[in-house]
């Protein structure tokens, strides 16, 4: 204290510090809600990938054409319907090496998820990166597809991933500042 009775500028700075600190950690806990939500969101996916993966591999044996019988039963679709003939043609023709080529992409893509998912969760600098890219290399694709053939699904996927990588950027840019 200094002799008016008030504090010092030490003091002083040192109490504007921690009120600063104050409103940082809750913009902290607001961006590490965020950020876990995408994580979830992201984790998610991959998980959803990876059981539709294993239930390929081994309840249909890798068999496509199987598996597109059983879904336009399932879902009682007209099989003498154009489209889905020529998708049940389509998926009896694949070969079994195509068909392993798919699924190592597929789990490919269920390492990078859920790497992502874990790297964002835990608020690292990787899991934003592999966000970004992984996000953020099929918005060309989705203006493109948008562009092509307007439905409101892809307006609202491409704005949710535009949507969660600016908020990376954002999120990461500001944490560096503070």
């Amino acid at each position: 204290m200094a002799k008016n009775g008030l504090p010092c500028f030490y003091e002083r700075s040192t109490v504007i510090q921690q009120r600063i600190g104050h409103r940082s950690i809750g913009l902290k806990l607001q961006n590490s809600l965020g950020l876990r939500v995408i994580a979830l969101f992201e984790g998610a996916k991959a998980l959803l990938m990876l059981m539709t993966l294993l239930v390929f591999i081994f309840v249909f044996h890798l068999n496509a054409g199987a598996l597109a019988e059983a879904l336009v039963g399932e879902l009682h679709i007209n099989p003498q319907n154009h489209y889905v003939s020529m998708l049940l043609m389509l998926a009896a023709h694949f070969s079994q090496g195509e068909l392993i080529a798919a699924c190592v992409c597929a789990f490919l893509y269920v390492i990078i998820k859920l790497s992502e998912s874990i790297g964002l969760w835990h608020q690292r600098p990787w899991g934003r990166t592999l966000g970004i890219a992984s996000i953020g290399v099929l918005i060309p694709y989705e203006v493109y597809a948008l562009l092509n053939h307007y439905t409101h699904f892809k307006l609202i996927v491409l704005l949710i991933n535009t949507g969660i990588v600016v908020y990376l950027l954002m999120f990461f840019n500001r944490r560096a500042v503070h």
